[in-house]
């Protein structure tokens, strides 16, 4: 007799954006993958969840019971966190501590994309045990994200990612320019 092993639940925040977007395409043989976004949804079975509804978050997570949590949602628009601040600290921030907190109440595995930019640059080839000395209020918000992942969470991964580029049917970044943008 062939026992059919249950594929591992995964749940991915910010599937609409770049990171998001391709982490799912490479996980849907592996997991069974939920897609979330709040913004425009690029995968067909994606569902609508705003990270700083605490009550939203706790009750998705509780209905679904992920056993993974990838979390790529943040604002990563550096200029945009530095003028829009209070926004920056409640995606960045408040939705990092409500996903690491569901994630607990469910026994999930969270593995949180955090950033370079909580360096201030001056060393460079940083390593995990350095200092971190963020220089913009973009690497402020993602440094205490990571605070609220290990106080809220026993069992996650923190990844520093550094620049990612790539194209996205509608945002900008350096690697795409507004000739393009019609594509």
């Amino acid at each position: 007799m062939i026992s059919e092993c249950k594929m591992e639940r995964l749940l991915l925040t910010g599937a609409s954006g770049l990171l998001g977007s391709k982490i799912v395409e490479l996980a849907r043989e592996d997991y069974e993958s939920i897609p979330l976004h709040n913004t425009k949804p690029l995968h067909p079975n994606s569902l609508k969840l705003d990270i700083t509804d605490q009550n939203q978050v706790f009750s998705l997570f509780s209905k679904l019971e992920p056993d993974i949590v990838i979390h790529t949602a943040s604002e990563t628009n550096v200029d945009k966190c530095e003028a829009q601040r209070e926004q920056a600290w409640r995606i960045n921030v408040e939705g990092t501590h409500n996903i690491a907190f569901a994630c607990s109440k469910v026994g999930a595995k969270l593995v949180y994309i955090s950033t370079d930019y909580v360096f201030d640059g001056e060393k460079g080839n940083y390593e995990e045990e350095d200092e971190p000395n963020p220089m913009d209020y973009y690497g402020v918000t993602k440094l205490e994200g990571e605070n609220q992942v290990i106080s809220h969470c026993k069992n996650y991964a923190i990844l520093r990612t550094s620049v990612l580029y790539g194209w996205h049917p509608w945002k900008q970044n350096f690697a795409r320019t507004d000739t393009y943008s019609s594509f």
